[in-house]
């Protein structure tokens, strides 16, 4: 997901000091504010205890800047946070967690990825949405795939934070999923909290997963060979054997089954079924058009009576549903405009390219 633009920065009106632990640290980013003590914390990895309590006068309200990689960090330490204090269970998946175990090159991410319990995905989304953490505004869309994340941006922070009830290309019930990758959790020591992760062998899977959902992605590609060196030479048993198991409880041996069949992790067969399938491969090589293609494949598989207002749903978005990151924040008509015909190029490109590829509805 893309940074959101420079907003109000936040504004702490206090500090937690000695004794009050990472609570104390939560209840400021739960409200959107870091303090300055929390980011040289990331900066220099200075110890909580080394603080004292400020006196109630000498509070003041002051600015706080920190940049996109603290933002994430602190991201993670947020969520794990406040689903623990309700209970929600949650893992930090993707970026710092691949790093983590050297399954991919550290890098810079421009969200905070994290799967949740699906049972509990509603009750963290109204946890974050209490804490001024919003959706972008815009309309939904067909999509090729099950709708699997919410996105929630902060006027506050320069990140994304994106919630998901499921990880696509895992095709079994969500709640069979998680629970595969749930056991055999780990925990790691984020902006001085300890967040729970998958395993090496979970977080190899997600991996291999993200890099599959896109053929045209140089970036995956390379993601992918690397991810197969690190399983060659680092997995020993137990670890290749506890990715078979996950893939193969999350039904996502198909979608694995060129990883899995070149490096003799296990038996490859079909356990997705045919229109699944389908829709997985126009998705991995049409990401980018996925809108678009959804669109058309709702038109081809609606009654003739209803495909003029598909059509023109597709075709035209009202000002008020145009995406931005503020609900008061109206285009202009020429703004309006140029977002049309930007996106009518876009979608001309794409239905040459999907067509030109030979797909069926």
């Amino acid at each position: 997901m893309g940074r959101i633009p420079p907003a109000a920065r936040p504004r702490v009106r206090g500090l937690p000091g000695r004794g009050q632990g990472h609570r104390g640290w939560a209840e400021l980013l739960e409200c959107g504010g870091v303090a300055r003590r929390r980011v040289h914390l990331l900066r220099h990895g200075s110890s909580l205890s080394q603080f004292r309590p400020i006196p109630k006068d000498h509070i003041v309200a002051a600015p706080i800047t920190f940049d996109l990689a603290e933002a994430t960090t602190l991201a993670h330490s947020l969520v794990e946070w406040v689903a623990t204090e309700r209970e929600i269970r949650v893992l930090a998946i993707k970026g710092p967690v691949a790093s983590h175990y050297g399954l991919r090159a550290p890098r810079v991410s421009a969200d905070a990825d994290v799967l949740v319990e699906p049972s509990r995905f509603d009750d963290l989304c109204v946890l974050l949405e209490g804490r001024g953490w919003h959706e972008r505004v815009g309309r939904e869309t067909p999509s090729l795939l099950t709708r699997h994340s919410r996105t929630f941006i902060h006027d506050a922070w320069p990140c994304d934070i994106d919630v998901h009830r499921l990880f696509p290309g895992f095709f079994a019930d969500p709640g069979q999923a998680f629970e595969a990758l749930w056991k055999g959790r780990s925990s790691l020591t984020v902006a001085h909290v300890a967040v729970s992760i998958p395993s090496r062998a979970g977080a190899a899977v997600i991996s291999a997963l993200h890099a599959q959902r896109n053929a045209r992605s140089t970036r995956n590609v390379d993601e992918l060979s690397s991810l197969r060196t690190v399983i060659v030479q680092e997995f020993d048993k137990a670890e290749r054997d506890e990715f078979y198991g996950i893939a193969t409880s999350g039904k996502a041996v198909w979608v694995l089954r060129d990883i899995i069949g070149e490096l003799g992790l296990g038996a490859v067969f079909e356990d997705v079924p045919a229109e699944d399938q389908r829709r997985w491969d126009i998705n991995r090589t049409h990401i980018e058009d996925g809108s678009t293609v959804g669109w058309w494949i709702q038109v081809h598989g609606a009654p003739w009576y209803r495909k003029p207002a598909i059509i023109f749903r597709a075709a035209w978005v009202p000002r008020r549903d145009i995406p931005r990151n503020s609900l008061s924040a109206i285009p202009s008509r020429a703004e309006a405009w140029s977002y049309q015909r930007a996106r009518w190029r876009r979608g001309i490109r794409a239905m040459l390219s999907y067509r030109s590829a030979g797909r069926r509805y």
